[in-house]
């Protein structure tokens, strides 16, 4: 499931979609373009995955996500709680079958109907997408970001497994909590206090100043 920071100065007020789905921001109705990675720990697997959408508790009719050249696997679903069922088929020819279970997918204004589920296979992992302030995207200036420990920051830290102008960025993280820190050319932002469940996908935004 995702869950969402809210936009506050520190970044570190969450959100639990399925308990509070309209107050980050505006949740609006319709349909949205399900985007899913999987991985198994830390390597993305998606290019050998089926992945099939059922409404939440049905297994009568499903959506196959297609792959696409960005690395995620696309579907358009109305707004709503969904199964994904993700087959696996490794190098040996070995076919696995797993279940990612009751996944809001839910329609916001800030994510241009868009939604981003990361399955990983292994346990003890999260995921952890960051959007930047809205006036570091459009620009010919890169931003970077690196994510630490909670209380780390100075220490090895974490690199997204995306780089460039791709955005979100995406964090592939052992389950726990963790600081940001962010820079585009002399600016730096950090967000503190970032909890990554395990078997969750965390959505969060930079603040927009120091």
């Amino acid at each position: 499931m995702t869950m969402r920071s809210a936009r506050s100065p520190l970044g570190v007020c969450l959100c639990l979609l399925a308990l509070s789905p309209g107050w980050a921001s505006a949740q609006e109705t319709g349909t949205v373009e399900l985007l899913v990675r999987v991985f198994d720990g830390l390597q993305d697997v998606t290019v050998d995955c089926q992945i099939s959408v059922y409404a939440a508790t049905s297994r009568e009719t499903a959506v196959t996500a297609a792959p696409d050249t960005d690395g995620w696997s696309h579907a358009d679903v109305p707004a709503g709680f969904y199964d994904l069922q993700v087959t696996r088929r490794d190098a040996d020819g070995v076919v696995t079958i797993t279940w990612a279970e009751q996944r809001s997918v839910l329609r916001y204004s800030d994510e241009a109907g868009q939604h981003r589920e990361i399955i990983n296979l292994q346990p003890g992992f999260g995921a952890l997408l960051v959007q930047p302030p809205a006036a570091w995207t459009g620009t010919d200036r890169p931003w970077r970001v690196g994510a630490f420990l909670h209380g780390g920051i100075g220490r090895a830290g974490f690199a997204p497994t995306n780089d460039g102008d791709a955005t979100p960025r995406v964090f592939i993280l052992p389950a726990g909590r963790y600081d940001l820190t962010a820079e585009r050319g002399a600016v730096e932002v950090s967000a503190t206090d970032i909890e990554v469940p395990a078997g969750h996908t965390r959505l969060t935004w930079l603040p927009a100043t120091p």
